[in-house]
């Protein structure tokens, strides 16, 4: 059972980290030495890289995604080589997901960014009735949308001169 490297001898909290690290790795390389010398190294690297106040979270990080049966590819990666300690240790989570969990991800951004948008095609009804607050010109078109079939309908106001857009609820600016 090799132990921590020497740089972390000196810090309890970092040699508790390399022996978190090594146990997540351990299980997938089968060269105890070289997993503990990985778990050195990509400890050194996140120290390197993040102030004390996020050390821990990193490493704690890191290790929930080796231990994660779907995320196989990133000890994979540092076995063969073609992932390095140091990228590892800069990866942020999302880099770190599997494939599925990103295409999930994708989905539900590209998801909610349509569900807040005004539909396409929608022009409105013009009128010269509302000044705009921000160009102070009186071509605008209202809009009214509704989001669902047991709620009001919202009242937007867009200013063709500009763009500024804004919805009747004391008149909020988007």
């Amino acid at each position: 059972n090799p132990g921590p490297s020497a740089s972390c001898a000196f810090s309890p909290v970092r040699s508790k980290c390399v022996q978190l690290l090594l146990a997540a790795l351990r299980p997938q390389l089968p060269d105890g030495g070289a997993a503990a010398e990985l778990a050195g190294d990509i400890e050194r690297h996140i120290h390197e890289l993040h102030k004390p106040a996020k050390y821990k979270a990193r490493v704690r990080s890191k290790v929930a995604n080796l231990r994660n049966p779907k995320n196989r590819h990133l000890a994979r990666g540092l076995l063969s080589g073609s992932l390095s300690a140091e990228a590892f240790a800069r990866m942020s989570a999302e880099e770190m997901a599997n494939a599925e969990l990103r295409q999930l991800r994708e989905e539900y951004s590209s998801r909610g960014v349509s569900e807040r948008q005004l539909p396409r095609g929608v022009e409105g009804t013009p009128t010269q009735r509302i000044r705009c607050k921000r160009c102070g010109g009186s071509d605008c078109r209202v809009t009214q949308v509704q989001s669902g079939p047991d709620e009001d309908a919202v009242t937007f106001v867009t200013c063709s001169a500009c763009g500024q857009q804004w919805y009747h609820s004391g008149w909020v600016c988007l």
